[in-house]
């Protein structure tokens, strides 16, 4: 049960990827701020300021791609996992199947490329969705002379709503598909995202389940406007009986997003791990 959340620390290279990660991001930041402060007050034709503006903005689009990319070749790499079998005893016939999980590498441009795909492929996932929503705009059902039209409504509603929870309960295999296969168009490959439901159905929900619970802790953990709120207020308040100064209030900031942000991280790879794992090691 509580393999999801500490298999990571047992993988090699983990605190390596992690701070590699921590250093990309902290780069791009940096770059981006500075392209923003030299456009901003350095004396420069405008058309070198706009180049720094839009650089400035470029940064940041292109760092979350790169974490996205890592999510998915991280998630690509737990579903093709290896399996060991460990026994304390010959004798016990008590047998564990340990996964064997390897980090993808540190390749920061594929990442980005990975990332940028994986925006193309979520856009995709959502068309059949959408045109199935424009089509209930559209639709003529209720506009027909039926004597028991009244039927017809609770029928037509009955269907389009059984269609929606088929939608958003194949998600993860959509989205396992696309991890797997590394293919925008995967997304579609219902036949295959069907034959998961319904091979895996007990570890296909449960990790659905923990998916959404752990997503739903670490938003009001990471951005819920209680605690960011009650940061704020707590240096506003160091400050007026002035036990800080502004750049001690800086750095606390600061050192205040890197937690939220190495906390981000880690979740990367729980995500990544109850994703990867909605089937068997002998579908990857």
């Amino acid at each position: 049960m509580f393999e999801p959340f500490i298999w990571m620390f047992k993988t090699k290279d983990f605190f390596k990827r992690y701070l590699q990660l921590i250093i990309v991001t902290l780069s791009f930041i940096i770059f981006a701020v500075l392209s923003f402060l030299i456009g901003a007050y350095v004396p420069l034709p405008n058309q070198v300021k706009a180049g720094f503006f839009i650089l400035a903005g470029i940064l940041p689009v292109l760092l979350t791609l790169l974490i996205q990319g890592y999510f998915w070749e991280l998630t690509a790499k737990i579903i093709s996992r290896d399996v060991d079998i460990a026994a304390s005893n010959i004798y016990s016939g008590k047998v564990k199947s340990i996964f064997i999980i390897e980090l993808p590498e540190f390749q920061p441009f594929k990442y980005m490329w990975r990332g940028f795909a994986s925006v193309i492929a979520s856009i995709l996932m959502f068309v059949p969705f959408i045109l199935l929503v424009i089509s209930s705009t559209y639709t003529q059902i209720f506009f027909l002379p039926y004597d028991n039209i009244e039927f017809y409504h609770r029928l037509y509603a009955i269907s389009y709503n059984i269609i929606y929870f088929l939608f958003f309960a194949l998600i993860p295999a959509m989205l396992w598909n696309y991890a797997k296969q590394n293919s925008i168009v995967a997304v579609w490959n219902l036949n295959k995202a069907i034959y998961l439901l319904e091979t895996y159905p007990f570890r296909y929900i449960w990790n659905t389940i923990l998916f959404i619970l752990f997503y739903i802790l670490n938003y009001y953990l990471l951005a819920g406007f209680a605690v960011v709120n009650g940061i704020q207020q707590f240096l506003m308040k160091m400050q007026s009986v002035n036990l800080l100064n502004s750049t001690a209030t800086c750095m606390g900031v600061f050192l205040f997003l890197l937690v939220i942000y190495i906390i981000y991280l880690y979740s990367l790879h729980v995500y990544a791990y109850l994703l990867g794992t909605i089937a068997s090691y002998t579908e990857g």
